[in-house]
């Protein structure tokens, strides 16, 4: 099996961020400090070497792919299945704070919000997602420019026993980056490792683990 790195990042802070509203697939544009952040965060990815970047086809992440290549001037990758979980009737209307109640349902029995995407579809084409990015992809490490939900249910089906509080625990801040080491074919996809990087301070914690 051949081996690859890539660098998860949550896009900038979006309008809907900035409201805590639940945006899931709608298409809020970033706010002008999300945008300065993500043009922060380039300077910080000078050092690791990324060759080219894969980007949800969202606004928020594009945008956010922009600013960072203002810095790191990247071939650039967009893949439809990178797009943030589809939150149904809730998304675009509902306050975060009113998921509250639902997220056990959701984290530890796949429940999906009305209307919505379940845990399980979410990951399922999450992970065909990134064996395709592996796949296409030569060089390496790659930047993989996506959303928060995504990104969190996938390391938390990668690297923990998949309890709420397990997932919640996982941090995914914005601009919050996720280092995963991979092995991987054609067909089969083996996340070895990660690592929490939390760039820009937003956070106090850095977690790894190695399966």
């Amino acid at each position: 099996m051949e081996r690859k790195t890539l660098y998860f990042v949550r896009h900038g802070e979006s309008v809907y961020n900035k409201l805590n509203i639940i945006q899931g697939d709608v298409d809020p544009p970033l706010t002008k400090e999300g945008k300065d952040q993500a043009f922060e965060l380039g300077g910080y990815l000078l050092g690791f070497g990324i060759k080219q970047m894969a980007v949800s086809p969202l606004i928020r992440a594009k945008q956010t792919a922009e600013f960072i290549n203002t810095v790191l001037n990247l071939p650039v990758s967009y893949y439809e299945d990178l797009r943030e979980m589809y939150f149904g009737d809730w998304q675009g209307e509902m306050k975060i704070e009113h998921w509250d109640p639902f997220r056990r349902n959701f984290y530890e029995h796949g429940q999906p919000p009305p209307g919505g995407e379940s845990k399980k579809e979410i990951i399922k084409r999450g992970e065909k997602c990134v064996l395709q990015i592996c796949n296409d992809i030569n060089e390496q490490p790659v930047l993989v420019v996506s959303h928060g939900m995504l990104v969190r249910l996938l390391i938390g089906e990668w690297f923990t026993n998949n309890t709420e509080k397990e997932i919640r625990a996982l941090r995914m801040p914005n601009l919050g980056v996720y280092k995963v080491e991979f092995e991987y074919d054609k067909k089969n996809l083996k996340p070895r490792k990660y690592e929490f990087l939390d760039l820009l301070g937003q956070s106090p914690e850095i977690k790894s683990k190695v399966l």
